[in-house]
């Protein structure tokens, strides 16, 4: 949970926007490589398995483990789990967990002042909106500061994930290579990759656009809205206007017939005692 940031006066509209070589070349080079050779490798296993993995990092991995566990604290389990679910989210090469934990939590506090930089919140058009978050960070004029009631950043395996959450792909590249050549490392790394790093990206522009807006956050520069029609594939994660008024709740999908496969993987998990208690909106208080 964040508590007030240390540096009260930094000014959310002041930042420099800096070229972000990982994430660019990360970007770039996944895509080429599947430009390239996806076509000519093309087979439904190899479609299949890339699917499937790239279901199994977004939803548990990334939705559940990074963003509604790491980042927003909202249930409870034991260490491992948050560990594996952690691991999970990596593999979608967005980035390491601590580095995702601030820039998401940087963002929201810039989304939650009068004004911000457009870099926070999505202004430009869809094409120089692409160009710059698949490319380019923000450096502000001082760096900003959030406290944790949790020790997720303490921990030496998320630690470990933050610094080598990029050569996580290699053990897959191994096992790919072996089991299934160049055309399963194609589809199951670098397809899967690029869907998940493009399909971040797209909701995160949309869902800050346009769309269904059922609660208002009092002084925010910036609201999220829902786009239900691909909260299926997202995870849940199109559900923003709700994900904005309830940050800290576990449970997206607020109104009847939403549909949220992040809730649902935490009930799954739940049936085991894996999950112990979730945090779910008190609708009555927006």
């Amino acid at each position: 949970m964040i508590y007030s940031p240390e540096i009260k006066t930094l000014d959310p509209c002041e930042g420099k926007i800096v070229w972000a070589p990982t994430k660019s070349l990360l970007f770039i080079f996944s895509v080429s490589i599947f430009l390239i050779f996806g076509y000519s490798t093309y087979s439904s296993s190899n479609a299949l398995i890339s699917f499937s993995l790239t279901i199994l990092t977004l939803s548990f991995g990334h939705s559940v483990g990074i963003h509604r566990g790491l980042i927003h604290d909202s249930f409870s389990s034991s260490i491992g789990l948050k560990r594996f679910l952690t691991y999970l989210g990596v593999l979608t090469g967005l980035g390491g967990p601590l580095s995702l934990r601030y820039l998401h939590d940087l963002r929201d506090w810039a989304q939650r002042s009068k004004a911000c930089h457009p870099f926070f919140c999505h202004y430009d058009n869809v094409f120089k909106d692409f160009l710059i978050q698949m490319n380019c960070t923000i450096r502000l004029q001082q760096h900003q500061t959030f406290h944790y009631e949790n020790k997720y950043g303490q921990d030496k395996i998320i630690q470990f994930l933050e610094k080598t959450w990029l050569l996580q792909q290699i053990p897959l590249i191994a096992i790919f290579a072996y089991v299934g050549g160049f055309g399963l490392v194609v589809w199951g790394i670098f397809a899967r990759t690029s869907t998940c790093i493009l399909g971040h990206w797209l909701v995160g522009h949309y869902a800050h656009k346009k769309g269904e807006m059922i609660r208002v956050v009092p002084d925010a520069c910036t609201q999220g809205y829902n786009v239900p029609f691909i909260s299926l594939l997202t995870m849940g994660e199109s559900l923003h206007n709700n994900h904005h008024a309830f940050p800290e709740s576990s449970k997206f999908s607020l109104q009847k017939g939403e549909l949220d496969p992040g809730w649902w993987c935490i009930q799954f998990l739940s049936l085991f005692g894996w999950i112990k208690t979730v945090n779910v909106a008190e609708l009555e208080r927006i």
